[in-house]
């Protein structure tokens, strides 16, 4: 039995995604090998990010010990009474249930206290925030994590990747190929896969000397890289190394650094109570006013605007 707690404003393509390959293992196998129930912190209906209204099955705590029970979160960060979401999913840790996380849901085993000692991954949105909460915790790029009875995913489609996962432990190769084959997956990703980090998706061809410089833009935010400094880091010339930045990503890579830079600052204020000076100047910007200037620039939208969105739950300003 799966229990799925569903939070406000959760992705519903992450949530879908999991119990769908458990739907058709049923049909495929021929018998119910799965169950699933959906429950909120109220017992009331859910909205999702998308707008859609999900009804509830009742309330944590209520229904019979499941065998796994998944938080689902997405675009916000706040449960509705996070005492006593963190008591029950504590209750559900000590009676052997193995407790998961779907997309930002990770958040909320951490502030629970239950991966002190457990690799996890969240979605990349959330890395930022994620790590300025819970510095001490050991927080990965993998699409899922699975140690012991504690399982983490990203979200999304990786919500699908995890399930499949537990599928292939639980029953023979021919059910998992049937199941994919129902579904049209021509790949199954196992936790080793790694999440294509930010809107700039860098293909798996690219050069060995560009992805150490996309590493190294991305380790040093707060203090931005010169282009000449980069490409020394990385053993190339300036010139060579702006070539290959244009002929992937179509830019130079001090422009592709400030997108960069620019979206972080964008997930921080999103999950994060950073002030704003604080956040530009995580970011790499040292002046308020310029950090203001371009990232209205380029997401048409002020920092204050998009604070102010989020603190009165205005989930329109955010991604999904």
């Amino acid at each position: 039995m799966f229990e799925f707690v569903l939070l406000d404003a959760f992705s519903m393509l992450s949530v879908t995604s999991a119990i769908e390959p458990l739907r058709v293992a049923n049909r495929m196998a021929g018998y119910d090998c799965y169950a699933w129930t959906i429950v909120t912190e109220d017992g009331g209906p859910v909205r999702a990010s998308n707008g859609l209204i999900l009804a509830s099955e009742g309330r944590i705590g209520e229904g019979p010990k499941p065998d796994y029970t998944f938080v689902c979160a997405g675009l916000s960060l706040v449960a509705q009474h996070q005492t006593r979401l963190t008591a029950f999913l504590n209750r559900r840790y000590s009676a052997g249930v193995t407790l998961g996380a779907i997309s930002m849901g990770t958040i909320f085993l951490a502030r629970a206290g239950l991966l002190k000692n457990t690799p996890c991954t969240i979605h990349w949105e959330g890395h930022p925030a994620f790590r300025e909460e819970f510095p001490d915790i050991t927080l990965s790029h993998a699409i899922f994590e699975i140690h012991q009875n504690i399982m983490t995913c990203a979200g999304g489609m990786s919500s699908f990747d995890l399930m499949m996962e537990i599928i292939a432990r639980d029953h023979d190769k021919r059910l998992l190929h049937a199941v994919a084959n129902q579904l049209q997956l021509d790949r199954i990703r196992s936790g080793g896969a790694l999440q294509s980090s930010g809107t700039e998706h860098i293909p798996e061809t690219a050069p060995k000397q560009m992805r150490n410089a996309i590493a190294l833009l991305a380790s040093s935010m707060e203090h931005p890289m010169s282009p000449a400094e980069l490409a020394s880091a990385v053993g190339s010339s300036r010139r060579s190394l702006e070539r290959l930045f244009m002929k992937y990503t179509g830019m130079t890579p001090s422009k592709y650094s400030k997108i960069q830079r620019l979206e972080r600052a964008r997930d921080l204020l999103l999950h994060s109570n950073m002030p704003i000076l604080e956040v530009a100047v995580a970011t790499g910007f040292r002046s308020g006013s310029y950090f203001s200037f371009c990232f209205s620039d380029h997401f048409k939208v002020s920092p204050s605007s998009l604070r102010n969105a989020v603190t009165q739950g205005n989930l329109d300003a955010r991604r999904d």
